[in-house]
C-alpha cells in the first residue's frame, strides 16, 4: 500500500469511496436520505493535510481534515476535525487502510502543531471504529439518526 498526499487529482475517486461508504451506512439506517451530490473536497486538497491510499493504481482510501484552529473542543489544544465526508476506505481491509492512512496523516497534523484529532465515523462501520479505537481514540460525541414517531403517553 502506498500512502501519498491527497490532491485535486484524487477528488473524483475519493467521492466515489465516500458515496459507497454512505450507501453502506444507509443499509443499516434506511431513514438516511438519498444523496446524489456529496460536499466538495477541494478545500481538503488545498490545505495539504490529507492523504490518499493506493494499491497499485487503485485508490483504496483517503483521510482529510479541516484547517486547524486553537482551543479545539473546549481545550487549550490546537485541533482539527475530519468530517464523515472527508475520509473513506473500501470495505476490504478497511481497518488496515485506515491505520496506515492515520499514521501518515497524523505525522502531517503534528508537524502543523495539531495535537487534538477528531474523526467522524459511521456507527455501523466496525472496521473503521476498531482502527481508531486501537490507536487510542475515545468517544467525544455520539449522534443517533431515527425517524420521528408519535409517542403516546397513556
Amino acid at each position: 500500500m502506498i500512502i501519498t498526499d491527497f490532491t485535486q487529482e484524487h477528488i473524483e475517486e475519493a467521492l466515489k469511496i465516500a458515496k459507497a461508504n454512505y450507501e453502506e451506512e444507509r443499509r443499516f439506517v434506511p431513514i438516511l436520505p438519498t444523496v446524489d451530490v456529496l460536499p466538495d473536497l477541494e478545500e481538503f486538497a488545498e490545505n495539504g493535510l490529507g492523504v490518499s491510499a493506493f494499491e497499485g493504481n487503485k485508490m483504496v482510501g483517503f483521510l482529510c481534515c479541516y484547517k486547524p484552529w486553537n482551543n479545539a473542543f473546549t481545550t487549550y489544544a490546537r485541533g482539527t476535525f475530519s468530517p464523515i465526508h472527508a475520509h473513506g476506505a473500501i470495505n476490504e481491509n478497511r481497518e488496515k487502510i485506515y491505520k496506515r492512512m492515520y499514521q501518515s496523516a497524523a505525522e502531517k497534523w503534528v508537524k502543523a502543531g495539531i495535537s487534538s484529532h477528531s474523526i467522524g465515523l459511521y456507527a455501523h462501520d466496525p472496521q473503521g471504529i476498531n482502527a481508531f479505537f486501537t490507536y487510542g481514540f475515545g468517544l467525544r460525541c455520539v449522534d443517533a439518526i431515527r425517524p420521528i414517531n408519535v409517542v403516546n403517553f397513556r
